[in-house]
């Protein structure tokens, strides 16, 4: 029952259920669902009838459905379990005990197995029903079994008079204390792997010290590890320090005690496991404590969708509190708080300047800021913060970061909850001053141009006042102004947010404010979008911001993005809605094309969908605007008919939503307004149609959605309109009739194939259009074999796919006869088909005319009709090549004739690659000019040499592909003939490439080089000539070949060090400071890509290192680098080898003779290099909050401990490593508890 449970068997459990209990409403026998003997726990009359409801209210009509969503949509999730969980729930409310509930619980799952068994005949179910009743019978046995153990433990220990609790208890308790339904201990994940290795060896002591971020928390992480790891060990939680002193006059021994209280000092009670729990800020005086780190945000995240919350509530919920126990439980448990913090009694200057920078970095503008506002030194500062900052409540944390450091309220909401009553108003005029100064002020990184900003983030002077302040200071005015309701502030803000988007006067200023603009329009959205009004107006660089091209896709710096996220919230308000859309019209009709999704269309394209609301529009207001767009904009026709139906078949994005700011939520769709919205956008449609054959063939494509008396209704109108348009345009409109007909009669099976009576509908229709020249009614037998339309088309079946394909080839075939004999009966101009055939772009034009108008003849007329009227020459080449490889004509003729009407060079050259030479002596490319051989020998057309061919063709191919052709096309032909040619032929064709002019490389370039030196390698690897020679090559070819290609390279490196110590001089500086000119630095710049590539163990040949041989290269490479003045590179560079050594024989790296040499020749500059070399092999990787680098620090830590005993350097190296891979693990955990 593991594997998901299929959509029916989901239904049938489901409505069994709902059966059942309608069964036994009346007079309370549902309790029968639950006890067969005896009274249900809950026997207070008043008490039992809202029992009742509840019940019921769990299995009712919706929650039946969502329960049925969960078990179809999410993977594993089984049914018993579900079940399992919404009746825990329910009891667990009204504190029924936990071993009744569990019985009670198993015994309605019975009597549901039951009663679907007698009652529903399916044998998948009654299958299903088997397993699930096994299942469920193991686990209750097993349930029943421990809980029992509990239970009798307690009830020994309350004889005693001492009161503890199980694990099931502090669920039970979370699950009625909290807001949401299902949360429990499961909710308190433990997440920490390192941890949860030391925890659990430990738990076999007496004593367990755990320090956490929270007390509460961590002491639920640990009861929620406990059920799940270690439940055949009784658990007992005891929440006074009274009961846990009786507990050391118990005989109590063996369990798992965890004391839930505070107090002084606690006692351990011997011959148990005591399990005692601090805070962060609590003193732990033990070495030997176990640290349990804070959840990572993405850990928090998964737990509070789990419950149910969307993913953007809970990232807001996290966002908040940092992921912060003590501010989310506020938000997780119902209740009141009544302690206040000692940072809110203190309430100081410096505490209400935290709150209004709200957050900050130590750069120069940030902490003046700070100092102006607080009165005081900053450092006076830090140190009366840091009082509020590592504790379990802390008012301000400490964020970290790639971007860099920064200080930050801990919970932006509670702080100002607490703290906003205490601003006065000197503190708040001063901040209003300061905050304008503060982002008028531009960033160094808009003094370069757009398209460097990628890389001047790298190299630009950092702003004196952080974007971090910036940010803080901006969501100030939104808490103050709108969260916190100070009305008469929201003026003042208007006006200091209207001062600062005056200062924008062009493209660069709209850059660097755009990266505020969505905060900002959250503050004073007013203000916001006027300043967007007044751009369609007089622009000041917001419309070349739009138009900017900076960088490519992946580097660019997309900034107007910003302003649309700002538009998207005014979207989402009422009061701005209507403006907010037609300036996105406006700035739409500027036509500019975007690299990316995002854009005025994009948004649009989600406000007007018709089957989601994500806007402040209603149905009607949404209709109207859509019909006034489409009077006014010239974009809009083409954005509304993409919304009816099966057009955009997914919107991917949802609007941006104001984080703090009211939206008026949309209003809730209904069936009913979808379908009158998708009826009006089509009428509106049609009405700005006019006679334009594009917007009637998208009308065309949609109008099947709709029922049969509205697509008659269009197709009316249609009919009408038709009449005024020009014959190209009806075909058009008919061809695309003619096309849905086929498409819907070909897929008849497909759920969304028509019928065959709204089928004979379109062919009316397609009757009634009537083009004035007849001849256009012949241009459909030129579509593509694969869509031809034909009317009654054979329909598909896909287990004779094949068979069906070929009779409608042949259907295909007498359609096309049928109609070019009553094309010829009628006396019509071929030449008039041929020139509307090529000026639409027909795809089989010279094909078909050949096979079927000509009947497989050359026919002088087509052939000159299709010269006069095709200037590219597409179709006078198809119609030849069909002809030629039929056999029909001469191709040296034909070739004749083109160079009599016409100097097309390209259409020249495609008909002579036609020939498959045999003899090329008498090749139809030999008797041509230098230019034609040029262009023959230099498309990739594959192989022209025929199967008949000698061997001398072959040779004679190389040397005229090496003379007129390109880099590409001769590999290529190597690689095409390499069986056709001997591997000394092979072997000197390719040394030739060298001489050959390179090109811009294909896709296929790397693929041909490294078939060809492979075969090449392995025949002369152990040929030191050769090998030499093909080593050159794989040198000159290094920008194309991965260093695992250059086989013959790799020797020559491995066996000497006389090429590397050359590169080495090339590369770097000599020790006297030589002067390096430009020809130098140029030939620097060459080779370092080839000098990178190098990776490799001196001496190693197929996984072994001798040390005799490798100690004499070592010594030879020290000695090339001493007559070249660089010996001070020795270590390094020796240590960037050494780290690809093979694995030894004991199965630890490196091998035994690298070692010997470590030993011998270590120094820092060798173990620093060793390190990096060894670190970069990891190369790209997934983040995952450390774990991957904790794994890699243990495997390099066991490494370094098998070696240090005989090979203390090289251990010494391992441990290094180990240790860097350690701090990266602490560092990627420490970021995942801080960020996203």
């Amino acid at each position: 029952m593991k594997e998901k449970i299929k959509d029916n068997i989901v239904d049938l459990l489901l409505d069994g259920v709902k059966e059942k209990l309608d069964s036994v409403k009346e007079n309370y026998k549902w309790q029968k669902l639950f006890v067969s003997t005896g009274d249900f726990f809950v026997n207070n009359p008043d008490v039992l009838v809202k029992f009742e409801d509840d019940l019921y209210s769990v299995f009712s009509k919706d929650n039946l459905i969502r329960i049925a969503k969960r078990l179809k949509d999410k993977n594993g999730y089984d049914f018993s379990q579900l079940l399992h969980n919404e009746l825990y729930d329910l009891m667990v409310s009204y504190e029924i005990p936990i071993m009744e509930t569990e019985t009670y619980i198993h015994h309605f799952m019975q009597v549901i197995i039951t009663y679907l068994e007698e009652n529903d005949s399916d044998k998948a179910l009654e299958m299903f029903l088997g397993d699930m009743r096994k299942e469920i019978g193991t686990y209750f046995a097993a349930l029943e079994s421990k809980l029992e153990l509990v239970l009798n433990q307690i009830s020994n220990l309350n004889k005693e008079k001492i009161t503890t609790y199980s694990i099931a208890d502090i669920d039970a308790q979370i699950r009625r204390e909290t807001k949401y339904k299902g949360m429990g201990l499961d909710f308190f994940k433990l997440d920490d792997e390192q941890f949860e290795s030391k925890f659990q060896n430990s738990l076999n002591d007496t004593k367990v010290y755990v320090v956490g971020k929270s007390r509460e928390e961590t002491t639920y992480r640990i009861l929620n590890e406990l059920k799940n790891k270690n439940s055949k060990r009784i658990t007992l939680v005891v929440k006074s320090e009274k009961e846990w002193n009786k507990l050391q006059h118990s005989n109590l021994s063996g369990n798992i005690l965890v004391p839930f209280f505070y107090a002084d000092r606690i006692v351990v009670i011997p011959n148990n496991t005591n399990i005692f729990i601090y805070g962060e800020d609590e003193p732990c005086y033990t070495q030997n404590k176990l640290i349990l780190r804070k959840r990572t945000k993405r850990n928090i995240i998964d737990s509070l969708e789990e419950l149910g919350i969307d993913a953007n509530e809970a990232y807001k919920m996290v966002d908040n509190t940092h992921g912060l126990y003590v501010p989310l439980k506020k938000k997780l448990f119902d209740g009141a708080m009544y302690d206040k913090p000692d940072w809110v009694e203190d309430h100081s200057d410096v505490v209400i300047a935290a709150l209004l920078c709200g957050k900050w970095t130590e750069a120069t503008g940030d902490v003046l800021v700070f100092e102006e506002m607080s009165g005081k030194a900053y450092s006076d500062c830090k140190k009366e913060l840091g009082k509020y900052l590592h504790r379990e409540n802390p008012y301000i944390v400490s964020n970290n970061s790639y971007r860099g450091s920064n200080m930050q309220l801990a919970s932006v909401e509670d702080a100002w909850e607490e703290l906003d009553l205490y601003i006065n108003d000197e503190m708040w005029d001063k901040f209003i001053s300061l905050f304008y100064e503060v982002l008028i002020e531009s960033e160094p990184i808009f003094e370069y141009p757009f398209e460097k900003h990628f890389e001047a983030s790298i190299y630009a002077k950092k702003p004196e006042w952080s974007p971090t302040l910036k940010k803080g200071m901006i969501r100030t005015l939104i808490m103050r102004a709108y969260y916190r309701g100070h009305e008469e502030n929201q003026k003042q803000i208007d006006n200091i947010v209207a001062k600062v988007l005056d200062t924008i006067t062009s493209k660069e200023r709209w850059g660097y404010i755009s990266q505020y603009l969505p905060e900002l329009c959250e503050a004073s959205p007013e203000s916001v979008l006027r300043k967007l009004e007044s751009e369609i107006e007089v622009s000041q660089g917001l419309i070349d911001l739009f138009a900017e091209k900076g960088g490519d896709f992946m580097t660019s710096r997309h900034y107007y993005t910003n302003v649309l996220w700002a538009v998207e919230q005014l979207i989402q308000q009422k009061k701005y809605v209507v403006r907010a859309l037609e300036w996105l019209w406006e700035i739409d009709s500027h036509n500019i094309k975007f690299s990316i999704s995002n854009s005025p269309k994009g948004v649009l394209d989600v406000v007007f969908c018709a089957w989601i609301n994500e806007s402040a529009l209603t149905v009607e207001q949404k209709i109207e605007l859509a019909r006034s767009a489409i009077e006014r904009y010239p974009n809009a026709w083409d954005v509304i008919a993409s919304k009816l139906p099966h057009g955009t078949s997914s919107i991917c994005s949802t609007l941006n939503t104001p984080k703090y700011r009211r939206i008026d939520e949309p209003e809730e769709l209904y069936v009913h307004e979808v379908n009158k919205t998708y009826i009006e956008y089509l009428r509106m449609c049609i009405d700005r149609a006019y006679t334009g054959a594009d917007r009637w063939i998208k009308i065309l494509q949609h109008v099947k959605s709709y029922d049969i008396n509205i697509q008659k209704e269009v197709f009316e109108k249609l009919v009408f309109i038709c009449k005024k348009m020009s014959d190209e345009e009806k075909i058009r409109i008919k061809n695309e009739i003619r096309y849905e007909i086929f498409r819907h009669r070909y897929f008849e099976d497909a759920d969304w194939s028509m019928p065959q009576e709204v089928l004979h509908e379109y062919e009316g229709v397609m009757n009634k259009i009537v083009v004035g020249e007849k001849i256009y009614d012949y241009l459909y037998i030129f579509s593509h074999v694969s869509d031809f339309p034909l009317l009654n088309p054979i329909p598909y079946s896909k287990e004779e796919n094949t068979e069906i394909y070929n009779q409608n080839y042949i259907l295909r075939e007498e359609e096309i006869n049928a109609r070019i004999k009553k094309f010829k009966e009628k006396g019509y101009s071929i030449d008039r088909l041929i020139q509307l055939a090529v000026k639409e772009k027909y795809d089989v034009v010279g094909e078909v005319l050949a096979q079927f108008y000509c009947d497989g003849v050359f026919d002088e007329k087509v052939f000159c009709s299709l010269m006069k009227n095709d200037k590219e020459g597409k179709y006078v080449y198809d119609y030849v090549r069909y002809l030629y490889r039929k056999g029909i004509i001469d191709l040296s003729e034909v070739i004749e004739k083109v160079k009599s009407l016409s100097g097309n060079k390209n259409l020249l050259t495609n008909l002579i690659s036609l020939e498959f030479v045999e003899d090329y002596e008498n090749a139809l490319i030999v008797k041509e000019n230098e230019d034609i051989k040029k262009m023959y020998w230099s498309r990739n057309v594959r192989l022209r040499i025929s199967d008949k061919a000698e061997h001398k063709v072959f040779i004679w191919a190389i040397n005229e592909c090496k003379k007129y052709g390109s880099f590409n096309t001769y590999l290529e032909l190597l690689y095409d003939i390499k069986d056709k040619i001997s591997i000394q032929e092979l072997y000197k064709a390719t040394l030739e490439i060298s001489d050959i002019k390179s090109d811009v490389a294909s896709s296929m370039t790397d693929y041909y080089l490294k078939e060809i030196f492979n075969i090449l390698q392995q025949t002369f690897i152990d040929d030191d000539e050769k090998c030499a020679e093909l080593a050159t090559l794989e040198w000159m070819c290094r920008n194309v070949l991965e260093w695992e290609h250059m086989k013959c390279m790799q020797k020559i490196m491995k066996d000497d060090p006389t090429f590397y110590a050359l590169l080495v001089s090339i590369i770097y500086k000599a020790d006297d400071n030589e002067n390096i000119d430009e020809e130098k630095r140029k030939l620097a710049n060459k080779v370092y890509s080839g000098f990178d590539k190098a990776k490799f163990c001196p001496t190693e040949k197929d996984g072994e290192v001798i040390y005799e041989n490798l100690k004499k290269w070592i010594e030879k490479f020290k000695e090339l680098l001493i007559n070249q003045k660089q010996e001070r590179l020795f270590g390094n560079l020796v240590g960037r080898l050494l780290a690809y050594s093979p694995i030894g024989g004991d199965g630890y790296s490196p091998c035994e003779a690298v070692r010997m040499v470590i030993e011998e020749y270590y120094t820092d500059s060798l173990k620093t290099a060793y390190v990096v070399a060894e670190e970069n092999k990891r190369g790209v990787h997934m983040v995952d909050a450390g774990k991957s680098e904790i794994i890699l620090h243990q495997r390099y830590q066991k490494n370094a401990e098998a070696l240090q005993e005989r090979y203390p350097y090289t251990a010494d190296i391992y441990f290094a490593i180990s240790d860097n891979y350690k701090r990266e693990a602490e560092y990627e955990r420490k970021r995942a508890e801080d960020e996203w």
